[in-house]
C-alpha cells in the first residue's frame, strides 16, 4: 500500500468522524447565547423506601457489642438478633451471629462464663425472668454444642430489672428504640480467674 492510499484512508475516516460529530450536533436543540435553559422536568424516585422509625437489626459481628473492665469482658448481644418476639427459639438469621460471637469468646481463653438473659419492661416480673432464662439457656446450648463455652457456664435471668436503657420516654410514651437495647443476652467473662 502506497503512502498515498494510505494518507487517503486518515483522510477519509477523519471526515466521516467529523460528519458522525455534526449530525449527533444536529441532533440536539442549540442554545442561543444568552438564552436562559429551562430544567427539565423533576423525576420521582424510584424503588422502595424505608419505613420512618423501622428498627434495623444487626447481624453478625455488628450486633455484637464488647466492653471490658479490670477483671471482665461483657460481650453484648441484641435479643432481637437471635430471637422473634417473645420467644426463646433462635431466629435463622440467630446463627450468623453466634458464630461471629464463638471466636471472641475463644479469644478471651479459658476463664469462668456467665450467660445472661435480660428482657424490656413489657409483661409482668415472673413471664420476663423465664423469657430472659430461657433465652440465656439457648444462647448457651448454642455455644456449648459448637465448643464455645463448657457445659457447666453458668446462666443468670435477670428479666426486666436491669434495664440499660430507658423502656419509656420522659413524657411517659412507649421508647421502641430503648426497648430494643433493653432485650439483650450477655457474655460476661471474669477475666481475672
Amino acid at each position: 500500500m502506497s503512502k498515498f492510499t494510505v494518507l487517503f484512508f486518515i483522510a477519509l475516516f477523519a471526515v466521516l468522524a467529523l460528519l458522525s460529530a455534526n449530525s449527533a450536533t444536529a441532533q440536539r436543540p442549540i442554545q442561543k447565547p444568552g438564552e436562559i435553559q429551562k430544567p427539565g422536568e423533576i423525576q420521582q424516585p424510584k424503588g422502595t423506601w424505608q419505613k420512618p422509625g423501622e428498627i434495623q437489626v444487626p447481624k453478625g459481628i455488628q450486633a455484637i457489642k464488647t466492653q471490658t473492665s479490670q477483671c471482665q469482658q461483657r460481650l453484648t448481644v441484641g435479643a432481637d438478633t437471635l430471637f422473634e418476639f417473645n420467644k426463646a427459639s433462635l431466629t435463622g438469621d440467630a446463627e450468623e451471629t453466634l458464630k461471629a460471637l464463638g471466636p471472641l469468646i475463644a479469644k478471651a481463653g479459658i476463664h469462668p462464663i456467665q450467660i445472661e438473659g435480660h428482657t424490656d419492661s413489657v409483661g409482668n416480673n415472673d413471664y420476663n425472668k423465664r423469657l430472659s432464662e430461657s433465652r440465656a439457656k439457648t444462647v448457651k446450648d448454642w455455644l456449648a454444642t459448637h465448643h464455645y463455652v463448657p457445659e457447666t457456664a453458668s446462666i443468670k435471668a435477670f428479666g426486666k430489672t436491669k434495664p440499660i436503657a430507658p423502656n419509656a420516654k420522659s413524657d411517659g410514651s412507649d421508647n421502641p428504640e430503648g426497648r430494643q437495647k433493653n432485650r439483650r443476652v450477655e457474655i460476661v467473662i471474669d477475666t481475672c480467674h
